[in-house]
């Protein structure tokens, strides 16, 4: 299996420039015999696109079979490559955290919402943004694949949970605001060591971002607590992981 773990700079609340820029990267590696190119956390709307009144972000919320995301199912289909992207969703009146996969046919693999609530620190209705409860995985090339979004991994409770699944691999989203010193001083080590007891490659993908916190991107490998491959934090562009 071939997949494609895309570090990519999102502008917030501009769907038009976010998915044009995944379809991008589709119509890119078309005929490269990547399965699966793998985007970051809330990728879709950039991550510091809520503005946490919910009379506001339900303008913001993207359903399940929204437009954009079905014009990139479609791509995904004429590229034939699998595709992997964060994104705020909205079901009813209801917020969640979540990571679609859809399949190189423009088929749904999976919804995962994130299992954690560090997404929704600010929030002032937490009855309204809400936390996943399912631990499920996908298969794609004869592989079980898991997925994880960002703080899921840092809570012991959690980490438990995704220890006990029996998957090939697990895709770790997130958004991470380091600076490249404090990542190559022992930030890097650290999530390295975070994920050890997992067993199994973590595929991690991080975003760019100039918002005031600023993302610095990078991708990377973890594997028995040591960085196997990676995009160096700081980089954009694509790192390509063979399972």
């Amino acid at each position: 299996m071939r997949i494609g773990l895309i570090a990519e700079g999102f502008i917030n609340n501009d769907l038009d420039h976010n998915f044009g820029l995944m379809s991008s990267w589709l119509t890119r590696c078309a005929g490269l015999k990547y399965d699966l190119l793998c985007f970051g956390e809330s990728f879709a709307q950039g991550f510091d696109a809520l503005t946490w009144q919910p009379e506001r972000d339900v303008e913001i919320a993207l359903l399940q079979n929204n437009s954009h995301i079905q014009k990139l199912s479609e791509t995904a289909h004429a590229c034939q490559t699998g595709i992997g992207f964060g994104y705020i969703e909205r079901e009813e009146k209801y917020f969640f955290s979540s990571y679609m996969v859809i399949s190189n046919q423009g088929k749904q693999l999976i919804n995962f919402r994130r299992v954690s609530p560090g997404w929704k620190e600010r929030v002032s209705d937490p009855d309204i943004c809400l936390e996943g409860n399912a631990f499920g995985s996908f298969h794609l090339e004869g592989k079980n694949i898991g997925i994880a979004i960002c703080g899921d991994l840092w809570h012991d409770e959690l980490l438990e949970k995704f220890c006990e699944q029996e998957t090939d691999l697990l895709l770790w989203p997130l958004y991470i605001n380091y600076s490249p010193e404090d990542w190559f001083g022992g930030e890097r080590e650290e999530y390295a060591k975070r994920v050890a007891a997992l067993n199994r490659p973590i595929l991690m993908i991080n975003s760019l971002s100039d918002a005031p916190e600023k993302a610095y991107g990078g991708a990377y490998v973890f594997e028995n607590g040591i960085v196997k491959q990676e995009l160096a934090l700081g980089q954009s562009g694509i790192l390509t992981v063979t399972i």
